[in-house]
């Protein structure tokens, strides 16, 4: 384990603050595709919380364009 620079705060968390390793949400179900959202939010949710970063294929981080207009 790498220790972390800031006294009681781990690097993972650190990580985790800054959006990388980020572990999937509990509330992710086995929805994976746009096709499969039935709102913005839900795709919001989906490319954040659950790390589907397919459901932002041109990287603009907005999910789903058809959905999200």
């Amino acid at each position: 384990m790498i220790p972390s620079l800031l006294p009681g705060i781990s690097p993972r968390a650190l990580g985790n603050a800054a959006g990388r390793n980020r572990e999937p949400s509990s509330a992710c179900s086995s929805k994976r595709t746009c096709g499969e959202m039935t709102s913005c939010t839900e795709a919001r949710h989906y490319l954040t919380d659950c790390g589907l970063s397919r459901l932002d294929r041109d990287g603009d981080g907005v999910p789903c364009e058809a959905v999200c207009r």
